[in-house]
């Protein structure tokens, strides 16, 4: 084997060994994410829909969870990194009635609405796992709504860069 590391079809040595237990945490995420989207998408509540959901779900964590376990990825996360998740809902609420607002200004009237990109600061961090965990967190959480895309953060000024599809006032 060269230094260059395994060719095409030889065994990856793997750099650290997860627990069963951690193992069992990651499958057990999986599936409760995969389940809420299946209710959500499935819009039913009866009971042959949820076991049918939960047995799609059940081989869907567990094909996500070898995929990560044989690709050797770590994911950490920090339960401090979700409180900022309660205020999704009420941006998601705001931004929608935002972008109709502008939809309906353009079919009624003809106005074009002037987006922006826009600067917020951010914290980069530093680039262990947990640290860019973090950050792909930030950028997702912020791209939700519908008035707003993280284009990514700039660790030279800590800002993350976005894209307003309707400008708001004030900024």
């Amino acid at each position: 084997m060269s230094d260059l590391g395994p060719l095409a079809g030889e065994p990856r040595e793997r750099k650290y060994h997860q627990p069963a237990a951690a193992r069992v945490g990651v499958w057990l995420v999986w599936w409760v994410l995969l389940m809420s989207l299946w209710v959500m998408l499935d819009d039913s509540l009866a009971t042959d829909e949820l076991l049918a959901g939960a047995g799609a779900a059940a081989l869907a964590a567990l094909v996500a969870e070898l995929a990560g376990y044989q690709a050797a990825t770590r994911f950490r996360m920090r339960v401090r990194w979700l409180v900022p998740a309660l205020r999704l809902p009420g941006q998601v609420v705001r931004d929608t009635v935002i972008v109709y607002g502008a939809l309906w200004r353009r079919l009624a009237r003809g106005d074009q609405p002037d987006s922006v990109f826009v600067t917020e600061p951010v914290r980069f961090g530093d680039d262990t796992p947990a640290g860019v965990t973090r950050r792909v967190l930030l950028i997702g959480a912020r791209s939700v709504a519908p008035n707003a895309f993280a284009l990514g953060i700039d660790p030279g000024t800590e800002t993350m860069v976005l894209h307003q599809l309707v400008a708001k006032g004030g900024d």
